[in-house]
């Protein structure tokens, strides 16, 4: 989870660095705001992500390493 907290400091620190560029100061409000949405997208994206593999891995048929070894040789 450490990548979406990174993502969410990232723009978070991008935004007052833009508001501070452009207007000359920092509105914390929207800078804060910035950096909720941007934890929250990184959270779903994560879960999202690891469901995902959770669910293939559970229906991945499994494989017999005889059986793997014995398709993997090429045929003559």
């Amino acid at each position: 989870m450490l990548e979406g907290g990174g993502a969410a400091v990232a723009c978070t620190v991008a935004a007052a660095a833009t508001f501070q560029f452009v207007a000359g100061r920092v509105d914390w409000v929207f800078v804060l705001g910035i950096g909720l949405c941007a934890a929250i997208a990184a959270s779903a994206n994560y879960r999202a992500r690891t469901s995902h593999s959770e669910r293939v891995a559970d229906e991945a048929p499994t494989v017999d390493g005889e059986r793997a070894a014995e398709t993997s040789e090429p045929e003559r």
